[in-house]
């Protein structure tokens, strides 16, 4: 997301994030983000406004437990937005080809994320 003239853009930090329900690990050329059952990837940095803001897009993959098929789901378009300020991330994910909320999560840099996967 630009910043709005005046205010510069400040990339998120890279390193772990993590928190209830998730994990993201950010670097310079993508973010990868894993849920309980699914993960996500946005390409390139993340900029934040002079306000800690953030929107990007990226794409989200669906985990279910048991087998699968052979091309397994389809990975679907999704929007990041959310908010940093110091340690904390407050995050929003909403699948764009159909509007669907996955929900909001809160994370702490260089905290462990508490993930419950699908078995």
């Amino acid at each position: 997301m630009a910043a709005t003239p005046g205010e510069p853009d400040s990339p998120v930090r890279a390193g772990q994030w993590g928190g209830p329900h998730i994990a993201m690990t950010v670097a310079t050329a993508t973010t990868e983000i894993e849920f309980d059952c699914g993960r996500a990837t946005a390409p390139g940095t993340i900029d934040t406004d002079g306000d800690g803001r953030f929107a990007t897009t990226g794409t989200f993959l669906q985990e279910r437990p048991g087998p699968t098929t052979p091309n397994g789901p389809p990975q679907r378009p999704m929007r990041l937005s959310g908010t940093v300020k110091g340690n904390d991330m407050q995050v929003s994910i909403v699948l764009t080809d159909s509007n669907e909320d996955l929900g909001s999560f809160t994370l702490t840099f260089g905290v462990a994320a508490r993930l419950v996967k699908c078995k």
